[in-house]
């Protein structure tokens, strides 16, 4: 079986990790790189802090990568050991075989990552479509998913107009005609759209726009909004970190209203001045606030 193409082109290939190598030449704590196989693809995984330390697993945005908790890592490894996963079948380290095509896809696939990497119990944190997989995984392995931070989640517990209108379909767009005069432009103002007008990480800034760009999506998964029956199957302690600069839902106020309502026993944190990633535009308030949620018994 061909590896399918999840780069528009060796060159595009080669600047994300250019980009991405930028990243990890800065990261600040010593980390393993594995790659674990699946029957979906090649997983790379960033691995940090101590061997037996309970093992926190991180789950990026689309196209952010795992470099995308280049400022988190550091707050994290003191006490746990954590997995920054690249996920399969977007412009990364990762190398798929096959898009995931279901949810279900995504949960065989985490099942074989988790258990490769011999982990019995977890917890995850996962920034928008990583949000939505680990609420997901928390479903359906309610025994081994101990704790859930969700940032941002990509619908999950709200609809998320803005979003495809900001960013989904310029790319769909970008994807289909590559040489359409004035897609990069438009590219640019997707992402600065997210921005929210806040300042820009020049780190990871350039490995988000390239993978955008140059990064393929061939994972046939939208993600939307969970039923409050679909909810109440997650066992685990549940955090909701969420920018107040947050674009992607039709509303924010009534998307974290909502989450409450969905979710009993919600714990919510607003973080000021951040915006979708929100562990790069304020690494300190969201570090702060998963380590308090991890550390509480």
């Amino acid at each position: 079986m061909s590896a399918p193409a999840i780069f528009a082109s060796p060159d595009g290939k080669v600047e994300i990790m250019q980009a991405y190598q930028a990243i990890m030449d800065v990261w600040t704590q010593p980390y393993q790189e594995l790659n674990i196989p699946t029957s979906f693809g090649e997983t790379h995984i960033i691995a940090n802090g101590p061997e037996n330390a309970h093992p926190v697993v991180l789950l990026h945005a689309l196209s952010a990568t795992a470099a995308s908790w280049y400022r988190t890592i550091e707050a994290l490894s003191q006490n746990y050991r954590v997995y920054a996963v690249d996920i399969l079948g977007e412009g990364n380290k990762s190398v798929p075989l096959m898009p995931f095509k279901s949810v279900d896809d995504f949960l065989h696939w985490f099942i074989e990552v988790i258990d490769a990497l011999q982990i019995k119990t977890l917890y995850i944190a996962g920034n928008s479509y990583g949000g939505f997989t680990g609420a997901y995984y928390a479903m359906k392995l309610p025994e081994r998913v101990l704790k859930l931070a969700m940032i941002g989640p990509a619908a999950t517990i709200s609809p998320m107009r803005p979003f495809y209108v900001h960013m989904f379909i310029p790319k769909a767009v970008y994807s289909f005609f590559p040489q359409l005069p004035g897609m990069p432009k438009s590219m640019r103002s997707s992402v600065d759209w997210m921005y929210a007008g806040l300042p820009v990480d020049r780190l990871w800034d350039p490995v988000f726009y390239k993978s955008l760009m140059y990064g393929g999506l061939i994972n046939q998964v939208f993600p939307r909004v969970y039923t409050q029956e679909e909810f109440s199957q997650i066992k685990a302690r549940t955090l909701l970190i969420v920018g107040e600069q947050e674009r992607i839902y039709n509303n924010l106020q009534s998307a974290v209203e909502a989450a409450r309502t969905l979710i009993p026993g919600l714990q919510v944190e607003i973080i000021p001045n951040a915006h979708h990633v929100a562990a790069i535009a304020n690494p300190e308030n969201v570090n702060q606030a998963l380590l308090r949620f991890f550390a509480d018994a």
